[in-house]
């Protein structure tokens, strides 16, 4: 499938891989592919997401965890019945002191990554091809269909979008959400901009 990729596309997809690992996650999920679309930026579909408010600051703050948890977030879960410190206690004795609190480059606190997990700790400097989450590998799959039900014989980065900008990807959908927007206002103004972006 990837022969029908052009330049940008393939492109997109290997930003997509660096994405991932300068976000500490294992796996590309369609999320990446989303960021390594944005990183075309000669590319007409980037213009039509940035009408939407998606640009690669954006999306990687909206996909950035939230920081540690406080006070006021340990008397919410509290009102559902969750005392946080027991969940820390018993997390830290079975996966060792500071389970969810891991330390980051340079002695810096980091939490764990909510998107793709986090990086094994015997590989801290992790190289080579990171695999694709399922739903990433599915929005690939239909960037495929999107072409060929537009009889374009090649896969570009408005395709990719396209392919990208399914519902039922709740990671999409919930980055998109945090933005302002969702994928069906998204994908019908990148098809109104489909001529001018392909």
């Amino acid at each position: 499938m990837f022969e029908r990729f052009t330049r940008d596309a393939r492109v997109a997809v290997v930003q997509a891989q660096e994405e991932a690992r300068t976000l500490g996650h294992a796996r590309i999920g369609s999320e990446h592919l989303l960021l390594g679309v944005l990183g075309q930026a000669g590319a007409p579909v980037v213009a039509a997401l940035a009408r939407f408010g998606i640009t690669p600051e954006a999306c990687r703050g909206a996909l950035a965890p939230a920081g540690p948890l406080g006070t006021g977030d340990a008397e919410a879960l509290r009102a559902f019945g969750i005392d946080l410190e027991a969940v820390r206690a018993r997390a830290e004795g079975t996966f060792g002191p500071g389970a969810l609190d891991q330390p980051g480059p340079a002695g810096e606190r980091r939490r764990v990554l909510p998107f793709g997990g986090r990086r094994r700790r015997d590989e801290p400097g992790r190289t080579g091809r990171i695999p694709f989450e399922p739903r990433a590998k599915k929005a690939l799959e239909r960037s495929l269909r999107e072409a060929l039900a537009r009889k374009e014989r090649h896969i570009g980065p408005v395709h990719v979008v396209l392919g990208i900008l399914d519902p039922d990807d709740k990671v999409t959908a919930g980055v998109l959400r945090k933005l302002g927007t969702d994928t069906a206002t998204v994908r019908n103004g990148v098809l109104r901009d489909l001529p001018r972006a392909a």
